[in-house]
């Protein structure tokens, strides 16, 4: 992978994550089996502005609970302790980049509103169908757009964003991933895949990403999740998401998908579909 040498430092220099991630990364990491909820949810508890954050997300539409969650012991409890270790350091990392999407030719405000439907149309699609998968699903939505988030970024402080986008726009904002490589040696979602190995994420977390481009590849472990990330990803594409095309695709991946023994009830699905992509099937 001949990435831009420039976008790696840019990456080497970002801000460590907080002093109570990287404590509960280690704890969970390095007691395996022997790992405690009291001990994670004392090391969370720690921290009066993760603890806030975490049941604010807990209280949220992606997780669609019945009743209210109020202790962090409940949210370790309901969710499990990987997916807690996910949620915790995607958010972190979020919170590390001012997001700016003008190199896409994007309007910002719109596409952090389409990532935040994009985690809420999992859990209203999945939410009965195969909650745990749903679950677990939530923090690969919030990370899915992070390498275009790093790499719009990047093209800004090296005054490449505007030789970019015209780039961009002579595709007709089609192969992308082309573009990318052309500009940074790599495609943002090839990016995003080394960019969880170097976090340490859980690898299932990474294989489900990596996949969302060819579902069928990802090994029997996580190729469910792999196909209901790729799925989603044609309902939310950057540009012209919902759109017929999309969603159409997103029907054969379905169909594809029960071909290898992998079961989403087509009917529900078609049923919580966003109101626009429903328009344009009409």
């Amino acid at each position: 992978m001949d990435i831009n040498e420039l976008l790696l430092q840019s990456v080497e220099i970002l801000p460590p994550l907080p002093n109570t991630v990287n404590k509960l990364k280690e704890y969970i990491d390095t007691a395996g089996g022997e790992v405690r909820t009291e001990k994670v949810a004392s090391i969370i508890g720690a921290d009066p502005l993760l603890t806030a954050k975490l049941l604010q997300l807990a209280n949220s539409p992606f997780y669609g609970f019945s009743r209210e969650i109020t202790t962090i012991t409940q949210v370790i409890t309901l969710l499990g302790i990987a997916n807690i270790k996910n949620i915790v350091i995607a958010n972190s990392i979020k919170d590390n980049f001012k997001i700016d999407m003008s190199p896409y030719g994007l309007d910002t405000s719109d596409f952090l509103s389409s990532c935040n439907d994009e985690a809420n149309f999992i859990t209203s699609w999945l939410g009965d169908e195969d909650k745990k998968l749903s679950h677990s699903l939530v923090p690969c939505a919030m990370l899915l757009r992070l390498g275009m988030i790093i790499f719009s970024n990047f093209l800004i402080q090296n005054r490449k964003d505007k030789e970019f986008l015209e780039r961009l726009k002579g595709a007709n904002f089609s192969n992308i991933a082309l573009i990318e490589n052309e500009f940074l040696g790599v495609d943002h979602i090839a990016f995003l895949g080394f960019l969880l190995h170097r976090w340490n994420f859980d690898e299932s977390l990474i294989e489900s990403i990596c996949f969302v481009g060819a579902p069928h590849s990802a090994s029997d472990a996580v190729r469910k999740s792999a196909y209901a990330l790729a799925i989603t990803n044609h309902i939310f594409a950057p540009y012209d998401g919902a759109s017929k095309f999309h969603v159409e695709a997103a029907i054969a991946l379905i169909k594809e998908a029960a071909g290898s023994g992998i079961v989403f009830d087509l009917e529900n699905f078609l049923d919580k579909l966003p109101p626009k992509a429903k328009n344009n099937m009409a």
